[in-house]
């Protein structure tokens, strides 16, 4: 396992973190919503340094990334004292910025982002992956006066976009376009015994409507549209509540967004715990073989929580 260091926000101090708990060491990442990682560690002769470094915005570097204590439980018990750290990724300290000003009108990811930062980047940069040019644009309306994470949030949603950062540069990928294609099967009895699936058809739809903006007479620009999926053969005609959105004027962009709302497709989530560890990375499509199941396919990869020091626990 790699070191782990303890860095001040002054970066002239840097410490190796020894003698901790190596079993309370956790990344986690899940898509588009947290990475961080977390430990607890008791002062001894060993890490008096590095324990008195750890302290609130420090940094935490792990496996080349950088992460920053946001919270801390410091407590004793007898003579022993303890930190349980918890720290993020320095990509949500993005939060920090903000566009005050905002812009209206059909935009593409790259513009709504080049906005986005044009009131200083803080160190953050980015770029979009998009070869098959997957990303429409959308009609945005006062786009901006927030906080930069918010507004990140926000392009995710519209452009059905992923975004993963290597410390404080930003990919931003369409969401059915990233991570690999890989060969590493998870399969029963073969490295896994502990699969647990949820499905569910409450949210399924296969028909919704759209209307965009109204004119100065209080018309329609273009008239409202009714997308059915091809799923209503199967599952027959199931209603999704209207997208009315004045941003849209021009009807191909609402077809397009009503194919990516509409939720015509029954929800299933799982979980799988490894019996070692593997080298899938975020993103990746992974044949899954569960025969008990009866289940034979590619999943993707949406969230991962490991535990470095330990190469033995699931």
């Amino acid at each position: 396992m790699a070191d782990i260091l303890i860095r001040n926000i002054k970066e002239d101090k840097e410490e190796i973190l020894v003698d901790y708990d190596k079993d309370s060491f956790v990344e986690n990442w899940q898509e588009n919503e947290t990475w961080e990682v977390s430990f607890t560690v008791c002062k001894s002769d060993l890490n008096s340094m590095t324990f008195d470094l750890i302290d609130y915005e420090n940094f935490v570097l792990w496996n080349s990334q950088r992460f920053v204590i946001k919270q801390m439980a410091s407590y004793a018990s007898g003579e022993q004292v303890y930190k349980d750290v918890t720290a993020t990724h320095v990509y949500y300290t993005i939060q920090d910025c903000w566009q005050y000003n905002v812009l209206t009108g059909t935009k593409t990811i790259k513009q709504l982002l080049t906005h986005i930062f044009s009131s200083g980047n803080n160190g953050f940069s980015w770029g979009v992956i998009d070869a098959d040019n997957t990303f429409l644009s959308v009609e945005q309306e006062n786009f901006g006066n927030g906080n930069y994470l918010d507004l990140i949030n926000e392009v995710l949603d519209d452009y059905g976009a992923i975004v993963i950062p290597d410390n404080k540069y930003l990919r931003f990928y369409p969401k059915d376009s990233y991570g690999k294609i890989t060969e590493q099967q998870i399969r029963y009895k073969y490295n896994t015994d502990d699969v647990k699936f949820d499905i569910d058809t409450f949210a399924l739809k296969t028909q919704i409507r759209g209307s965009g903006k109204k004119d100065d007479n209080d018309k329609y620009m273009f008239d409202p549209i009714t997308y059915t999926s091809p799923e209503s053969s199967r599952w027959g005609i199931r209603i999704q509540d209207p997208v009315e959105d004045e941003r849209y004027t021009i009807a191909s962009n609402m077809t397009a967004r009503l194919k990516q709302d509409l939720h015509d497709y029954p929800d299933i989530s799982g979980s799988v715990t490894m019996k070692w560890s593997t080298t899938v990375n975020k993103g990746d499509k992974v044949p899954f073989i569960y025969e008990p199941l009866n289940i034979n396919t590619t999943i993707q990869i949406v969230g991962i929580t490991t535990y470095p020091a330990l190469p033995n626990k699931p």
